[in-house]
């Protein structure tokens, strides 16, 4: 259903933490604490079973708010230059959905860190605070929507590093997070339980409750300004949560994220779930199309506007998910069913969890799965959804396992992914390699 140009457009806030998966209690983490997100799915629409297309930071933002796989969109790894240098707006042909809505009479903002570039300028925002702290950001926006234009729609993005490990990979405590246990601690079932990872888990308890808290006033600001039934908001997250097996990898707890969307004037809400599978690549899509913005034809995701309706809409049969690098080289592709995942490995790499702060934590893993037993990977979610026992070997399932490589290839040609034509080069090695040849 398209809306007319003009003011009468709504709003679009989009809310991404880092490294948040789904550990929110909307999504049955019980032990911990958040409220506002409970209010916002309560009073929006969550997606039970929504999945990233890559599960590290630039990438799945960069397919996020292109609608277009890393892949596709070039944003093949990490946007700081050590591991890639991979910049969405070193690629002028894609666009960013700031990009769509500058051009349709949208003003922008960004509050808080991007991952998907250095230069939120170049992708199209108006303006932005790029230092704020998750503290801030309820400050810095109720002081960008009291001076905004009023006449026009607007759109912001806000980002947030406190739920993202610090850099040196110790924990959180670089954010000044208080410990949280007082809904007792969740541990993984696909890590071994340690004193190191009940330390771990509480310091991102309590930083999701910092975040929580500034959803939170973020819901009060919009209150304030009067502005909620006209805005579309949407709080989603990258990519899983940044610990062994999870980020990083493609079993479930890596790329497996919250969605949840609210919009009053257009009836998305009061708790609906669903529980279709729907993906990252599909919200760009989605938002032009509840906006009135013509599809610019070269989108790999479809918009589920319908289903958001309550119209007739076909759902996913399959979510897509890719990963080519990160701390090293390690591309993987995957497919997934509600049923069934295939995950293929494309190079030699031995290490299943290929990240620098992986490795004092191997004794984290249950028995030696930081070691991988092969190039092809199958799991019955239904009856194994932590991923633990591979059936790529079992003669029982090679038909199931066929079929999925099958679909998995066919999206790769039809998605034109460079690797089937070899090894993808990051600007960090072209750059590399220019410089020395040119000694």
């Amino acid at each position: 259903m398209g809306i007319g140009n003009g003011p009468s457009r709504p709003n679009i806030i989009v809310l991404v933490p880092h490294d948040t998966g789904q550990f929110i209690s909307p999504y049955g983490m019980d032990t911990v604490d958040t409220p506002a997100c409970e209010r916002l799915a309560g009073e929006g629409v969550r997606f039970s079973n929504h999945f990233c297309t890559s599960p590290l930071c630039s990438p799945a933002r960069a397919a996020l708010l292109t609608g277009r796989y890393s892949h596709q969109n070039g944003v093949h790894g990490l946007v700081m230059n050590v591991t890639g240098g991979f910049d969405l707006a070193d690629n002028p042909s894609e666009r960013h959905l700031v990009s769509y809505l500058r051009d349709a009479g949208y003003q922008s903002v960004l509050i808080g860190g991007m991952h998907e570039s250095k230069y939120p300028e170049r992708l199209g925002f108006d303006a932005h605070d790029w230092d704020a702290d998750i503290r801030d950001i309820p400050a810095a926006m109720d002081s960008w929507l009291s001076g905004r234009d009023k006449g026009r729609p607007f759109y912001l993005q806000v980002g947030s590093w406190v739920t993202h490990r610090d850099t040196d990979g110790n924990g959180w405590t670089a954010h000044e997070i208080e410990p949280d246990d007082t809904k007792g601690i969740w541990l993984p079932p696909f890590l071994e339980e340690s004193e190191q990872l009940r330390r771990e888990m509480a310091q991102m308890q309590g930083a999701v409750k910092r975040y929580d808290s500034a959803v939170g006033q973020i819901l009060d600001t919009i209150d304030k300004h009067g502005i909620a039934e006209n805005t579309i908001l949407v709080s989603t997250t990258d990519h899983g949560i940044d610990f062994p097996r999870a980020k990083g990898t493609l079993y479930d707890p890596g790329i497996e994220t919250l969605m949840m969307v609210r919009y009053p004037a257009g009836g998305w809400g009061e708790g609906r779930v669903v529980d279709a599978l729907s993906s990252h690549i599909d919200l760009l899509p989605t938002l032009l199309d509840a906006v009135g913005i013509d599809n610019p034809g070269n989108l790999a995701g479809r918009s589920y506007l319908p289903l958001l309706e309550g119209r007739d809409y076909r759902e996913n049969e399959y979510i897509y998910a890719e990963k080519t690098y990160m701390d090293l080289y390690d591309p993987r592709r995957t497919v997934r069913s509600k049923r069934y995942k295939y995950i293929r490995h494309f190079e030699v790499c031995t290490i299943q969890d290929a990240r620098y702060y992986i490795v004092p934590r191997w004794h984290m893993f249950k028995g030696h799965d930081w070691v991988r037993q092969g190039i092809e990977e199958l799991y019955d979610l239904g009856q194994d959804p932590w991923e633990r026992d591979n059936l790529a070997r079992d003669a029982r399932y090679a038909e199931i396992k066929d079929q999925l490589s099958r679909t998995l290839a066919q999206w790769m040609k039809d998605t034109d992914d460079p690797i089937i034509n070899g090894p993808i080069q990051s600007p960090f090695f072209e750059e590399q390699m220019r410089r020395f040849l040119d000694c």
